[in-house]
């Protein structure tokens, strides 16, 4: 079966890269520890827990984050796909610490400059038009906004050719956890300009404590 963890891989990614601007080294962070670990409820949605392969959310995730200390690295906590194991967190292996997160508006200038400011960001989006994507910029007519993915916003661009539009249009590059195999060797590009498939809807930033132990 499959793991509906992509919302860990979103919010580790996202650290990641904050981890990267405070410390200046990139180290790849344990998505196993959020699956196994990871149990904190979104106080303003009633039911909404981070669990394991049936979901989670990036704010949340990086909640725990914050209460248990930081992270473990992949390579001391790797991913199996499962979440029918207990939690093994080590916190004196903690590798990247949350000094603070919050939500970016849905203003695209907004959300562009975070991403220059504080690295990938921790984005929602209405995955129905991935599951086909081949390559190109993604501009569905008509999109659902109801988020059921998380994924990584790592970048974007002013230019990328629309094969339903048949011209270019603006794009942000999305970072996926279907494989390399998936779209562009593991990325997405979405049209920017209009909160397509909810893409602007739920945006994170999460800033990094600097950590001598690295």
């Amino acid at each position: 079966g499959t793991c509906g963890s992509c919302w860990s891989f979103s919010t580790t990614g996202a650290l990641e890269g904050a981890n990267f601007l405070a410390t200046g080294k990139l180290v790849s962070l344990s998505e196993q520890q959020l699956v196994d670990c990871d149990h904190e409820c979104d106080p303003e949605l009633a039911g909404s827990c981070d669990s394991g392969c049936n979901g989670g959310l990036m704010n949340t995730a990086f909640e725990y984050t914050l209460k248990a200390g930081g992270l473990m690295r992949e390579e001391d906590y790797p991913y199996t796909a499962t979440d029918r194991g207990r939690c093994k967190f080590d916190k004196s292996k903690i590798i990247a610490k949350v000094a603070n997160f919050s939500v970016v508006s849905l203003d695209e200038d907004q959300i562009a400059a975070n991403l220059v400011k504080n690295g990938p960001l921790a984005v929602g989006i209405n995955s129905v038009f991935m599951q086909t994507y081949i390559g190109g910029v993604s501009c569905p007519f008509i999109c659902s906004k109801h988020l059921d993915h998380g994924v990584l916003l790592v970048g974007y661009g002013s230019a990328g050719y629309s094969p339903i539009h048949l011209k270019d249009k603006p794009y942000w590059v999305i970072k996926n956890s279907w494989g390399e195999n998936w779209g562009e060797n593991g990325y997405y590009k979405i049209c920017r300009g209009s909160n397509v498939c909810g893409v602007d809807s739920l945006v994170s930033t999460v800033v990094a404590l600097y950590t001598k132990s690295q």
